[in-house]
């Protein structure tokens, strides 16, 4: 059994230029450190992050790497994470050869909320800013993803489940 942390980026500033330049605004400092040290303390343990490039969700993965001690080697950033939907999100999960307990993916809406309800056939209407959902992944390796069967365990945001 695998677990799978879908993250959606945390609150960022208002988008007045380049979008994927956009940073954290204080409010989604908060809740990133929230959302990261709520999931330690839900007992799950990150070992590796896929991410998209975009300064928010970069920003929003230092919280969670911090607090799950991911090292910086086992953070992967994939430009189809930018603003991807289920397809990109899978193909991103599908590259992952290593043999970990527990993969966080950190991406944007529409495509986090996308994914968890294609993949578990969820009908979550929106993950929120700094929202995570919590996947269970039937199967021994990673490779296995596309057939194994996937259960959403919890959806947890700063403001609650």
């Amino acid at each position: 059994m695998k677990t799978l942390i879908i993250v959606r980026h945390a609150k960022a500033e208002q988008g007045y230029g380049v979008d994927s330049k956009r940073r954290l605004e204080e409010r989604g400092h908060r809740d990133a450190a929230l959302m990261a040290q709520r999931l330690l303390d839900k007992g799950y343990k990150i070992d590796k992050i896929f991410c998209s490039p975009s300064e928010r969700t970069k920003e929003t993965a230092v919280y969670f790497a911090q607090v799950h001690h991911v090292a910086s080697k086992d953070i992967k950033y994939f430009e189809d994470l930018y603003l991807g939907d289920t397809l990109q999100i899978t193909e991103a999960i599908n590259w992952l050869q290593e043999n970990v307990a527990t993969l966080a993916v950190i991406g944007h809406n529409p495509g986090v909320t996308n994914f968890t309800n294609d993949a578990t056939g969820s009908d979550i209407e929106s993950l929120p800013t700094s929202g995570i959902a919590i996947i269970k992944v039937d199967c021994d390796d990673w490779q296995q993803f596309n057939d194994a069967q996937k259960t959403l365990v919890e959806i947890d945001s700063p403001k609650g489940s």
